[in-house]
């Protein structure tokens, strides 16, 4: 009866400890909680965690996914740094965003992220990308780089990391507020 018990306790302390943990993060974090899910006129329309594919010339590209970018799926190719389809990959990547930005792209555009999935380019692949997005979009450059500095999130305490932008934010803004 003891071990019964113990069982229940142990029971109830779980699922207390679940329904704790659920309404404490609603309470003081729930944009954060619920998947910090971007919304544009009431429509959710991506979240700030997740990377998406836009191909349009207009706007800022991400990442490649080795995955497609589908959120059910998480991951990378594995290929170890000697593969020849990993250097495959890198090639055809390499060429295709040097043929669509007409200059020499960033390595943050040819290579993949660990989860596949990743939302951010650095500052650098942004500004690699400008000059299309430019030409596309009627956007002077001017103000597409005051937007990018806008939504530019700087390194940790000002020496870790690089200076990255989430892209799916980035091409929001080029929608509200380039050429108003």
């Amino acid at each position: 009866m003891t071990s019964f018990k113990i069982c229940l306790v142990a029971i109830f302390l779980t699922v207390f400890y679940l329904l704790a943990s659920v309404l404490f993060s609603n309470i003081f974090s729930f944009y954060q909680a619920n998947g910090s899910l971007i919304k544009l006129e009431k429509k959710i329309i991506g979240s700030k965690l997740i990377g998406q594919n836009f191909i349009g010339p207009s706007y800022f590209h991400p990442r490649p996914s080795i995955n497609n970018y589908k959120n059910d799926i998480s991951g990378n190719s594995n290929f170890p740094y000697y593969s020849s389809a990993l250097k495959e990959n890198i090639t055809v990547n390499h060429t295709h965003t040097k043929n669509i930005n007409h200059n020499e792209p960033d390595l943050n555009l040819i290579t993949e992220s660990a989860s596949g999935l990743d939302p951010h380019i650095t500052y650098n692949a942004a500004l690699t990308q400008i000059e299309r997005i430019s030409q596309f979009s009627t956007i002077p450059k001017e103000e597409l780089i005051n937007i990018l500095n806008k939504t530019a999130k700087r390194r940790i305490l000002g020496i870790f990391g690089e200076k990255i932008v989430n892209v799916l934010e980035l091409n929001l803004k080029i929608n509200t507020e380039g050429s108003e």
